[in-house]
């Protein structure tokens, strides 16, 4: 059955994005489509004025990550021997592994923070072209063992890691909690999969039917898949394409939305069924009418707000559980 509702609000972001006009990102020179993907955001997003402490860092691995902690003041984190300690929110962002950098998740990242209690950290990678597939994931694997040997940078000790991200990074964050699935303490509390690429060596059917005019077209993620993952061989590696992973119980608990109208939703649906089916506790929401990116565009679609909440919400609710 074919998808013909779209929210008012999609329809008048799409309206306005068509005034506009302006090539698609995937025409610009990579440094000018990465400027601006993050311009794009600060127009389209919410700012966040909850109370936060955000820091800049470098993970320090055998090279040096950029990210950023977000602790929120009103956190009530729980106290192990006589140490303020609390579970990590670990966030990756999207962009096709192409775009995007610590920037463009940024209010996202305030907004689930003060949501939550707990701290956030926001882990860059390095991008394709220039270092295509295991690159970004070898980055998020050696972040997120980081952050779990609780280290000084972070403050206080750390109780448990949970990971979210979108798109691209929900991708990342997948194949990462399946390479550590079995090495306690990375071993994963809670998943957050906002919009996923789960499968790049094939495309679905709503690849056809959101081909164009969707804000992601299918051409954008051929392009995406095509610098990060140029081969065949690399597009079927479960570690690109974790649908194709064999075994996906070992995932734990996972929430995952997906958008109606994306191009990505039905290998987001197909990821869905199998952790259901492998016996994951999952928690699946699609939000109905609505566009790819919707957590980074709420002020343009003031609609996505509820769907993207209640994901987080369900998220959290989790990782609470997890880290008992």
């Amino acid at each position: 059955m074919l998808e013909t509702y779209m929210h008012p609000d999609t329809a008048r972001l799409l309206q306005s994005l068509q005034t506009m006009g302006g090539n698609p990102l995937r025409s610009l020179p990579l440094a000018d489509a990465r400027s601006a993907a993050v311009a794009m955001t600060r127009q389209l997003d919410l700012p966040c004025a909850a109370p936060c402490v955000v820091a800049d860092l470098m993970i320090e691995v055998a090279l040096l990550i950029p990210a950023r902690l977000y602790t929120p003041t009103t956190a009530e984190p729980t106290t192990v021997s006589g140490s303020v300690a609390a579970p990590v929110i670990v966030y990756v962002h999207g962009g096709g592994w192409v775009l995007g950098d610590l920037d463009i998740c940024d209010p996202l990242c305030r907004h689930i923070a003060t949501r939550s209690g707990y701290r956030v950290l926001s882990i860059g990678y390095r991008l394709a072209p220039e270092y295509p597939f295991p690159a970004a994931l070898e980055d998020v694997e050696a972040g997120v063992r980081w952050v779990a040997t609780s280290p000084a940078a972070l403050r206080r000790p750390v109780t448990g890691v949970a990971l979210a991200g979108d798109s691209a990074g929900a991708t990342l964050i997948a194949s990462t909690a399946l390479s550590c699935s079995f090495d306690a303490p990375e071993s994963p509390l809670a998943l957050l999969m906002l919009y996923p690429a789960t499968d790049i060596s094939r495309t679905t059917e709503s690849y056809k039917r959101f081909a164009e005019g969707f804000v992601l077209e299918a051409a954008d993620m051929h392009f995406f898949a095509d610098c990060y993952a140029p081969s065949a061989a690399t597009r079927q590696d479960p570690r690109a394409s974790p649908l194709l992973a064999t075994d996906l119980s070992v995932l734990p608990a996972t929430t995952l939305l997906t958008c109606s109208l994306d191009v990505l939703r039905d290998e987001g649906r197909a990821f869905a069924a199998r952790l259901a089916l492998e016996g994951v506790d999952v928690t699946y929401t699609e939000a109905r009418g609505q566009l790819h990116g919707i957590a980074t565009m709420r002020a343009a679609v003031p609609s996505a707000r509820v769907p993207v909440d209640r994901a987080i919400d369900s998220f959290l609710s989790t990782v609470g559980r997890g880290s008992h």
